[in-house]
C-alpha cells in the first residue's frame, strides 16, 4: 500500500502536465479547426482536474507542520486549492464555450496560479 507522504508527490505531477496538454490541444483545435482535438483536450483538463482533487486531498494528508512553517504550508495549499477551482472551470468551459473571452480568462489564470503553486511546491522540497 502506498501511503500519502509518498502519494502525493506522485500525483502531483500529472495536474500541471495535463492542463498544458489540455491548452495545447485547444490552441491546436483551433487553429486547425479540428473538433477531436477539442474533444481531446477536454478529456484531457477532466483527467487532469480528477487528478488535481487527489493531489489536493493527498497533499493534505501528508503534510507535517512541524518541518515547515506554517505559512509556508498553508500558502501551498490555498494556491493549490485555488488552482484546483480554477481547474474545474477551465474544464467546464472547455466542455461548453471554449473560446469564449471568460474560457481564455480561466485558461490564463489557471496557468499563472499553477506556476505559483508549483513554485511553492518547489519551496518546499527545497
Amino acid at each position: 500500500m502506498v501511503s500519502s507522504v509518498s502519494f502525493h508527490p506522485f500525483i502531483s505531477h500529472f495536474p500541471p502536465a495535463l492542463f498544458v496538454a489540455g491548452l495545447a490541444l485547444l490552441y491546436l483545435a483551433k487553429k486547425r479547426n479540428d473538433p477531436k482535438l477539442g474533444s481531446a483536450a477536454s478529456f484531457n483538463l477532466s483527467l487532469g482536474l480528477l487528478a488535481s482533487v487527489v493531489a489536493s486531498f493527498s497533499g493534505m494528508m501528508s503534510v507535517d507542520i512541524n518541518l515547515r512553517t506554517t505559512v509556508d504550508i498553508e500558502g501551498h495549499q490555498g494556491y493549490s486549492f485555488l488552482f484546483t477551482v480554477l481547474y474545474g472551470f477551465a474544464a467546464g468551459y472547455s466542455y461548453t464555450n471554449s473560446y469564449s473571452r471568460t474560457a481564455v480568462g480561466f485558461y490564463t489564470v489557471g496557468l499563472v496560479t499553477m506556476c505559483i503553486c508549483l513554485f511553492t511546491g518547489y519551496l518546499l522540497v527545497y
